[in-house]
């Protein structure tokens, strides 16, 4: 108790200041920019970085504060019914605290209890501009974060003992930056009131479709402020905004099975939206693939060619291939029987750098710097990372062969630096661009792919042109550490010689590993732009291994650049599980006499 007794003394002499003192710091923090907020994270930091120790501890070695300002407003309808509509502000803090030295700190650790985090808990600060509270807060924040990061480290260092790790530090330097941008304003302000109507309206079109049981159209108009300081004296204001109309649906068909689809348009901001016609299209030609679903048949099992198309292509990127690229460290567990557990948690391409890993013909590459490529508008970029990086494009893969991995201030072997990754809490991907000069045009493509599916022998070959996403009702793919074990199909067709087309109920691919992207045999000239949402399979973990205190969680915002991707050999199956009982009576809005 006698630390905190101590900083109680502390804080309240801080109270106890002269009027004209008080009045002095409010008047410096006028002339900061991010103006009483960010002057109140660089004066608790400095107090932190000279004052916090604990008698007989070590103090801290970095320090760094990261607040999240947000503005949302929002609508919710189903049938053409407003189910809500809200508008929200908040501030979130979230407090990084490392002790022990940049080789062995109390990040990178995995307790053998894991309920409960610290780095799950939610810490609001008042949005008033009050120097005074928002000091108060920091300061409690810190404190916890002191002692957790304490406790942390003295667990880890007594795991080591009779244990050994790989031989990469904890923590990178970085120069210090300081980045400021101009704060958005009225960006949700302007959408609060024309949200509700295409919500509405886009809902009721599933009064055209009495096959569909379940929907839902959610439309938000979001924009965000991050302020980040940190005890290496770099600092950041980086605002940015976001609009969405979410539209899910499910059914069963007459024997139980249950289904989902999806469609997401995405913008920077509400009036960036599609025309309210091309949404209401897509919608339609959603819902009529997810009802004619309910009559087709399965595909037991199938091995052989399979063309993904469009949004397929970019999906399965993001789902399957993107997280192998990413590079985070192997936590040391305080329990023995995890070390196998914390072992699987390693990117499956981190000793694959100078292997090739795609065809020859084709290169990657992460670019959050760009807004537009192709003539498609790019969704996942940013200026700066959250560690305070730059943005920069980065070569991940170069006639086939990878160059490196995307990664943050956590060095991991073969990459040392970080590449500018790190958004919300775990090393993510922003605009990812896969290109290539042997491109095919549409026919010469799909005759390689009916040719492929002669060779084989085949009845028929695979068109995939949707995967399922984390949007219609299914969550993510299936995964195991890094390595996704099975993606599900919500679009996918037969396609017989005669080029006639026979939907497929519901499919599984499966069976994607290390190699399988080599099995790439040929592209599309032509490139699909596709934002999906991202979740790094890492995220989970890390905020138990974190050096965060406070929520800081989220889930990222990704753009692909994707040609069609022609696979000479794939595995599909018929989804295993229960199957619930249909509906007893109809739907009540076409139940009519």
């Amino acid at each position: 108790m006698k630390p905190l007794r101590c900083a109680l003394a502390a804080y309240a002499l801080c109270l106890l200041a002269p009027a004209g003192a008080l009045a002095e710091e409010r008047g410096s923090a006028e002339q900061t920019p991010g103006g009483v907020l960010m002057q109140a994270m660089r004066d608790e930091l400095d107090r932190t970085m000279q004052r916090l120790r604990m008698e007989q501890m070590e103090s801290p070695y970095f320090v760094s504060y990261w607040v999240v300002e947000d503005q949302e407003a929002g609508a919710m309808a189903t049938f053409g019914a407003v189910e809500g509509t809200w508008q929200s502000r908040q501030r979130t803090l979230s407090v990084e605290v490392r002790v022990g030295n940049a080789e062995l700190d109390n990040s990178s650790f995995l307790p053998s209890r894991t309920q409960g985090s610290p780095s799950q808990r939610t810490i609001t600060l008042p949005l008033d501009d009050n120097y005074q509270e928002l000091r108060r807060r920091l300061w409690l924040a810190t404190d916890e974060a002191y002692k957790h990061a304490l406790e942390a480290l003295a667990k880890k260092t007594a795991a080591l003992q009779n244990r050994s790790r790989e031989d990469v530090a904890d923590f990178a330097s970085l120069p210090p930056v300081r980045h400021f941008e101009p704060p958005l304003t009225g960006a949700v302000d302007a959408a609060v009131a024309a949200i509700e109507e295409p919500v509405r309206e886009l809902s009721a079109l599933f009064r055209q479709t009495p096959d569909i049981h379940h929907s839902r159209v959610r439309g938000v108009a979001l924009a965000e402020h991050v302020y980040y300081v940190n005890s290496e004296g770099a600092a950041f204001i980086r605002p940015g905004a976001e609009a969405s109309v979410e539209v899910t649906a499910g059914t069963q068909s007459p024997d139980g099975d249950v289904m989902h689809d999806a469609e997401v348009f995405t913008a920077a901001v509400w009036s960036e939206l599609p025309p309210f016609d091309a949404m209401a299209e897509q919608v339609l030609q959603m819902a009529a693939a997810l009802s004619a679903r309910r009559q087709a048949e399965f595909v037991e099992r199938y091995s052989g060619p399979v063309l993904l198309q469009g949004a397929a292509a970019a999906e399965l990127l993001a789902q399957a291939f993107a997280p192998r690229l990413l590079g985070s460290p192997i936590p040391v567990a305080e329990d023995a029987r995890m070390d196998s557990f914390a072992a699987s948690l390693r990117a499956p391409f981190t000793d694959r750098i100078g292997a090739r890993v795609l065809p020859r013909f084709l290169d990657l590459r992460d670019d959050p710097t760009l807004k537009s490529f192709a003539g498609g508008a790019l969704a996942g970029g940013y200026s700066i990372d959250d560690d305070g990086l730059p943005s920069a494009p980065t070569m991940l893969i170069e006639n086939g062969i990878l160059k490196t991995l995307l990664t943050a201030r956590n060095p991991v072997p073969g990459v040392a630096a970080s590449t500018g990754n790190r958004r919300g809490g775990a090393v993510a991907p922003s605009n990812l661009l896969l290109s290539s000069d042997a491109g095919l045009p549409p026919d010469e493509l799909r005759a390689e792919f009916m040719q492929l599916v002669a060779e084989r022998g085949n009845e028929f070959g695979i068109v995939v042109r949707r995967l399922g996403t984390f949007f219609d009702g299914g969550g993510f793919p299936s995964a195991r550490g890094s390595q996704v074990e099975e993606l599900r199909l919500v679009r996918a067709y037969k396609v017989f010689p005669d080029g006639r087309e026979e939907l497929i109920r519901k499919s599984e691919l499966v069976g994607l590993g290390d190699s399988s992207f080599k099995e790439i045999v040929a592209v599309s000239e032509a490139t699909t732009q596709h934002t999906t949402q991202f979740l790094p399979p890492t995220l989970w973990y890390q905020s138990f291994t974190s050096a965060f205190y406070g929520r800081r969680s989220t889930v990222p915002t990704v753009s692909v650049s994707t040609p069609d991707l022609l696979f000479e050999e794939m595995t599909l199956r018929k989804p295993v599980g229960n199957v619930p009982r249909p509906p007893l009576a109809k739907h009540p809005y076409f139940d009519k006499p």
